[in-house]
């Protein structure tokens, strides 16, 4: 009775029929070198989920999931050698696996998630204050007659009021070129620390969030990433870092933070 490391390898991976089940089963009782070929496969997949964990604690970056989301799917092909592969250890997250096939498609990955007027989108761990952002926003963005503090008649007011209580200067971002209308402002409390967040509203009833809080390091480059359901872009500058914040999948967040990070 004889088992080829892939009916093992899908064995381990309950791929089999239930038929195959069976046989593979009654191999393991009778041959000691296949079950210690079954526990080396299963110690090395250990392995691989423990390495990737690590891995799926980075944010997926947002310019990549907008090009899974625009991806074309392809149609299997029996013959293709991707197909003869399939049960090859160890495995990749599906994210991770697309990733490359991307950075394949767009031309190598040398140019890998680059964009934002040629500024690299970077993964970082999410910094405490983001978390916070990503919370409220779930919150206030549902609001339509509380959605802010102050409205925007107040403009001037809302820049010096925030200003003075952040202990960095406040702009409000001129946003209409995009569509997006300025609704008002409110303050938030965040890692400790007070936040400004600026509430622009689009044409579908969609709401962003332009957050700020004081740094005396800002961060340097646009970074992006998908926390609690949202996408967000941060950078730093002028004493502050910044954080745009919009509906998971929107595709222009990047373009929107870089006019932010212009007139901010």
């Amino acid at each position: 009775m004889k088992v080829t490391e892939e009916q093992l390898s899908a064995y381990l991976d309950g791929e089999l029929p239930s038929k195959d089940m069976e046989m593979v089963d009654a191999a393991l009782q009778e041959d000691a070198n296949l079950q210690a070929q079954l526990d080396a496969l299963m110690a090395a997949d250990a392995m691989a989920q423990s390495g990737f964990a690590e891995m799926l604690k980075d944010p997926v970056p947002l310019a990549l999931a907008d090009a899974i989301r625009s991806a074309q799917p392809v149609e299997a092909r029996p013959n293709d050698v991707m197909a003869a592969n399939i049960n090859a250890r160890p495995k990749t997250p599906l994210w991770m696996g697309l990733a490359a096939a991307i950075a394949l498609a767009v031309g190598g990955v040398g140019g890998y998630f680059t964009g934002f007027a040629q500024a690299p989108v970077q993964v970082a761990e999410a910094p405490a204050w983001l978390l916070d952002i990503a919370d409220y926003h779930r919150i206030y963005s549902t609001q339509t007659r509380h959605l802010v503090e102050v409205g925007a008649d107040e403009a001037d007011h809302i820049e010096t009021w925030l200003t003075a209580t952040l202990g960095a200067e406040v702009r409000v971002a001129n946003l209409s070129s995009h569509n997006l209308r300025f609704e008002g402002a409110r303050l938030l409390v965040a890692a400790g620390k007070p936040v400004a967040q600026l509430l622009y509203t689009a044409s579908d009833g969609s709401v962003i969030a332009l957050c700020l809080i004081q740094s005396d390091e800002p961060n340097s480059g646009f970074k992006a990433r998908n926390l609690g359901g949202f996408d967000m872009v941060s950078w730093g500058g002028a004493g502050a870092n910044f954080v745009l914040v919009g509906d998971e999948g929107r595709s222009d967040l990047g373009v929107i933070a870089e006019t932010a990070a212009l007139d901010v």
